[in-house]
């Protein structure tokens, strides 16, 4: 029986420090709107520690950019056409 040679870096996640880059980028969100509120530098990295802690046991089990996915079917427009597409949906 023949097999096909798998290239698993092309079909994984691209990961940093665990996260996606969308992650990242809310973990980095996070961290602007804490540093911005409090001078406090232990409960900073407290904070942005526990948001790290709590994406990344959040995304276990997740599908590959799941995260990004989710933001554009919240933030897409909702627009919805009264004409059908195909000519076989329409009625008789």
């Amino acid at each position: 029986m023949k097999t096909l040679k798998g290239f698993t870096k092309i079909q994984s996640k691209n990961k940093i420090f665990g996260l996606e880059f969308l992650d990242l980028l809310i973990l980095l969100v996070i961290y602007l709107v804490v540093f911005v509120f409090s001078t406090n530098l232990l409960l900073n990295l407290a904070l942005v520690s526990g948001a790290y802690l709590v994406l990344r046991f959040y995304k276990k089990g997740k599908a590959p950019h799941w995260a990004g996915s989710v933001m554009r079917f919240l933030l897409r427009p909702r627009k919805y056409f009264s004409r059908r597409e195909r000519k076989e949906e329409l009625p008789k």
